[in-house]
């Protein structure tokens, strides 16, 4: 079985995310802060008449914040039935990638375990398939 993935670069990474949880790609016109939020939600913007949390990528990946601004490029997702602007450094594709090309046995690095179970070659390279629903997870031990 075949699915179409987009091939997007996330603190200069190439990872795979499934185009069926993906509605679309946008631009931030604006970001309003939250305070006392989770460092991962770098605020919240304002989607055809929907407001949607951004999530910082990079910072649910390596504990680094990521400085967004007005234009910045993310990823919307539905997960759990809301939506999500997911922050990308910048988008390359929509490929597909056959199941067989899906490797489990090779594992990304430590920073990319959360967010990432399997890999797949595409074309020459590997890329990591990104599970996005982890990236929205945030810091759990502060939910208690």
């Amino acid at each position: 079985m075949t699915s179409l993935f987009l091939i997007a670069h996330i603190n200069g990474c190439r990872v795979a995310i499934n185009s069926d949880r993906i509605e679309s790609i946008v631009q931030i016109p604006d970001i309003i802060f939250v305070p006392r939020a989770d460092p991962s939600i770098a605020g919240l913007f304002a989607l055809r008449s929907r407001v949607l949390t951004l999530i910082d990528s990079q910072y649910a990946v390596t504990g680094i914040r990521r400085r967004l601004e007005k234009g910045c490029l993310a990823v919307v997702a539905e997960i759990a039935g809301h939506h999500f602007g997911l922050a990308v450094d910048k988008v390359e594709d929509v490929v597909s990638i056959a199941a067989e090309q899906i490797q489990k046995s090779i594992q990304p690095s430590a920073q990319w375990k959360s967010v990432v179970s399997e890999t797949a070659l595409v074309g020459d390279q590997l890329v990591m398939i990104l599970n996005p629903a982890k990236l929205v997870q945030g810091d759990l031990s502060m939910a208690a």
